[in-house]
């Protein structure tokens, strides 16, 4: 979270309208079926507090950004203000920069960022 306080991750949706994405980071070391299980998990969550999930925004190459810039320019493009994320560690593992793309995530796309856990099974 930010240190501003401004970019909030929530437990619980404020309205379970509109389309809702994920985003994970996916390390090439990590087998097919673990994937597969913590998109499911990310589903789930969304499923459960009432939000439409549409699909996934996966980042396969370490340091890149370029699946959250798709990700910023489709919540702009259809209006929806909902990502699912397994982990907070899933948009970096350093806390600078994970409160930027929080930020802009909240500021540019204004939208919620909710994680399944603290920590997920691979980051």
């Amino acid at each position: 979270m930010s240190n501003s306080g401004l970019a909030a991750v929530l437990d619980a949706p404020r309205m379970a309208i509109g389309s809702t994405y994920g985003y994970m980071r996916v390390p090439c070391n990590v087998p097919d079926r673990k994937v597969c299980r913590l998109e499911n998990q990310v589903v789930r969550y969304a499923k459960a507090r009432g939000l439409y999930f549409v699909r996934f925004f996966s980042e396969f190459n370490c340091g890149s950004r370029e699946a959250f810039e798709e990700l910023v320019v489709e919540l702009i493009h259809t209006d929806s203000h909902h990502v699912v994320v397994p982990s907070l560690r899933h948009l970096s593992h350093n806390a600078l920069l994970q409160d930027l793309m929080l930020d802009r995530l909240s500021f540019t796309a204004h939208a919620d960022v909710y994680a399944v856990h603290l920590k997920s099974k691979f980051e």
